[in-house]
């Protein structure tokens, strides 16, 4: 059973607006910031002796997604519930 597309499309954009609000964040944004700086001084000089930085930038970028992760996953249990109360309501069951 698929789910209408009306109903997907409403998902995404509640997706594509949470990301957006959460990389506007100072913890998200901080974690951005200095993935993409380790990111440029990586390629800055394509080098492959050049490792360290490379774990660098592994390891901003993988505390980057945790952060942004976490806060998806916090976000989309607050709109489940969300969602579960308003259709547990009297209101929507008698429409």
């Amino acid at each position: 059973m698929g789910y209408p597309a009306w109903f997907i499309e409403m998902i995404q954009g509640r997706l594509d607006e949470v990301c957006a609000r959460i990389e506007r964040q100072s913890e998200p944004r901080q974690a951005f910031e200095e993935e993409h700086k380790a990111f440029q001084a990586l390629f800055a000089s394509i080098d492959i002796a050049r490792k360290p930085e490379f774990e660098y930038w592994e390891d901003k970028l993988s505390i980057k997604n945790s952060v942004l992760y976490k806060r998806l996953y916090l976000q989309g249990l607050k709109d489940g519930m969300q969602l579960a109360n308003t259709f547990a309501s009297p209101s929507v069951l008698s429409d």
